[in-house]
């Protein structure tokens, strides 16, 4: 068994900044309590109200993400919240406890009493019918993206164009039947310190087009003692996880097409390669925008009959975002958005990129090891 006692100090330290940014966040007063770290193996987290100590155990800081750690934290935070502020001390999971965990944000999966974590931190899709049917529509939509993958233009922009309706349709429906439907979230880590400008870009097209939030946040790394930069997806199960394989596809063929390409690139060095990457994610970002305006255009017989109804989907619309910015305000209540500063850029090489960024397509990969597992996302120029 390992020993990480060398460690207690500064998982110690990071659950004070923790435990001290979740009061900001939420805008709570509780006073700061003493924190263990432990070897319990019955159980993650506790509150010891009569001593004041929150207690985390090793097996959780060490088996699981941090981001984990925070939620059993806050569970934790809920029961101080109920002997220090709601004066109960049962340390049971009634409706005060509960209360306190609305107070926190705390999603409904980490309020439970048993080990104070959900069995499965990822709930199984096999019992989940929406999640299957966003299995059945991934699929769909993987098809569509494999004929992408055509070396006839006009049979790729076709299909590209099919595809972008497809999702459209499908989150318009989803919006009628079901207003309520619960949202999820993905955090994709690179293990780095910073997000380059071209992450950034890649945020902005998911943002744009794939139905989601996106929101670039910071978490810690207990084995590194070391925080990392995140990008944190936010929306309906099947929208984020085409958005994190769009992530990835993009992310995967800006080093590749830099490499096909950088002889004709004016400029030099790393100033030169994110030239040519924000100008590729440009072009891509334009032909999506592109598709997404034909797409919409009705055709003249359809126009004065689908008025009404376009208003009524505008206002279902309008609800669904309310409630998408709702649940990423559970996380981050005191989000801010912030704009960067202009990239230095080689405008020749933007251009470049920007071209040849008008010619990505995502296609299939060749094969799927596991069907549930979803698209596998290539580039073809």
């Amino acid at each position: 068994m390992t020993d990480f006692s060398a460690y207690y100090p500064l998982w110690g330290r990071q659950l004070l900044a923790e435990f001290a940014n979740i009061n900001w966040q939420y805008g709570l007063v509780l006073k700061t309590p003493t924190f263990e770290i432990t070897e319990a193996e019955q159980r993650y987290g506790s509150w010891q109200a009569g001593i004041r100590v929150i207690r985390i155990s090793t097996r959780l800081i060490t088996g699981h993400s941090w981001d984990i750690t925070c939620q059993i934290l806050k569970h934790e935070m809920a029961h101080q919240i109920c002997s220090e502020i709601f004066f109960e001390n049962d340390g049971g999971h009634g409706p005060l406890f509960h209360k306190a965990c609305d107070l926190l944000g705390l999603p409904a999966s980490f309020r439970l009493a048993s080990g104070d974590l959900p069995e499965s931190v990822t709930p199984d899709p096999a019992t989940n019918q929406q999640t299957e049917q966003g299995r059945q529509f991934i699929r769909r939509i993987g098809k569509l993206l494999a004929l992408a993958g055509s070396n006839n233009e006009h049979e790729a922009a076709l299909a590209m164009e099919k595809a972008s309706q497809l999702m459209a349709r499908h989150n318009l429906q989803q919006i009628k039947e079901d207003l309520h439907s619960e949202f999820t979230s993905l955090i994709i880590n690179g293990k780095s310190k910073r997000l380059e400008r071209w992450q950034h870009k890649i945020c902005a097209i998911l943002l744009r087009f794939f139905y989601v939030k996106v929101v670039t946040a910071s978490l810690y790394d207990p084995l590194q003692d070391s925080l990392h930069k995140t990008i944190e997806i936010f929306g309906r199960q099947e929208n984020v996880a085409i958005a994190e394989y769009c992530y990835a596809f993009l992310a995967g063929q800006l080093a590749s097409l830099w490499q096909q390409n950088r002889k004709k690139a004016a400029g030099k060095g790393i100033r030169a390669r994110n030239s040519y990457y924000l100008g590729l994610l440009q072009g891509f970002y334009d032909k999506l925008l592109a598709q997404e305006a034909l797409s919409a255009r009705p055709r003249p017989e359809k126009r004065e009959a689908e008025g009404s109804a376009d208003t009524k989907m505008a206002v279902l619309i309008q609800t669904e975002e309310r409630a998408l910015d709702r649940f990423v305000g559970m996380r981050f209540p005191r989000l801010r958005r912030r704009s960067g500063s202009g990239a230095m850029i080689y405008r020749d090489t933007f251009e470049l990129g920007r071209t040849d960024g008008g010619r990505i397509v995502l296609h299939k990969g060749v094969a799927e090891q596991r069907s549930e597992q979803g698209l596998l996302l290539a580039g073809s120029g």
